[in-house]
């Protein structure tokens, strides 16, 4: 191979992994949206779609339609999270908190849209809450999306919200109002809360971990089934995680944060029919 061929390759490969990464910034994107940001003709653009997509990185929504990453990613995400410098500093701190609260611990963050949960710890119980490395589920419906976006910066807060308006048809002005409810409430008490909204008969605390900037990296959480979810329980969880969360942080010398909320009338909350 000469060298002005060794080149070509790598400007080649330059351009397909510049692709990959502005398509992760969205759930799917049409051609001609993705040619003009990233300011490729459509004809090479198609070259590197169709390459990705026989390799299993790329499909197209429906066909002849829109583009998106696969789940492969998430794959390779899985393998790269389980050798990454979060996952073996936080895995102590989980089974702790596992140990505790005898409930399923998830190590989640946000990607594009969605929260993928990068690392869990599963309960001792039969009926249990478990995921798959690597799920993803939505962020605006989730306890630990809501603990996530109540500490972006507001930059990116917004652009989450535009995200979340084009690829979600449901998502109407009332839904956005509420959202913003939410994160405004997990910024003051420094946990986000879902009541079934995700998952019906399970209601989940969040709670955000952050490194040494003061920037949310994580977050640490526990899903419940309803069923079992009582006031003893429910408050040893409260304690539990935001505790577990900010140890977390601190192991990324992260800048103390000082939060507070009534436990006894979140409690009463998550026990409630």
């Amino acid at each position: 191979m000469s060298t002005t061929d060794k080149y070509y390759m790598m400007r080649s490969l330059e351009k397909a992994l510049f692709v990959v990464e502005t398509m992760a910034t969205r759930s799917k994107w049409e051609l001609k949206d993705l040619s003009a940001a990233c300011s490729i003709p459509k004809g090479t653009l198609q070259r590197i779609l169709r390459t990705l997509e026989d390799l299993g990185y790329v499909r197209q929504v429906e066909r002849g339609g829109a583009y998106a990453l696969s789940l492969k990613f998430y794959k390779l995400g899985k393998q790269i999270a389980s050798q990454s410098s979060i996952v073996p500093m936080v895995q102590p701190i989980m089974l702790k908190l596992r140990d505790k609260v005898n409930e399923t611990v998830n190590l989640s963050t946000l990607s594009g849209v969605d929260m993928v949960v990068i690392h869990q710890i599963a309960s001792h119980h039969a009926l249990q809450m478990d995921s798959i490395i690597g799920t993803s589920f939505p962020a605006s419906l989730s306890a630990s999306g809501i603990a996530f976006l109540a500490f972006l910066p507001e930059e990116d807060l917004r652009a989450f919200i535009k995200d979340l308006r084009r690829t979600n048809a449901d998502i109407d002005s009332e839904k956005i109002i509420w959202l913003y409810k939410e994160i405004e409430d997990a910024r003051e008490k420094g946990i986000g809360l879902d009541f079934e909204e995700l998952f019906k008969g399970i209601r989940c605390i969040a709670a955000p971990v952050f490194d040494d900037a003061g920037n949310i990296v994580a977050t640490l959480s526990c899903s419940v089934p309803t069923v079992r979810l009582d006031r003893a329980l429910s408050q040893k969880l409260l304690r539990e995680i935001p505790a577990a969360a900010e140890e977390a942080s601190k192991l990324f010398e992260a800048p103390h944060r000082p939060f507070h909320f009534d436990m006894e009338e979140i409690s009463n909350r998550l026990i409630a029919p």
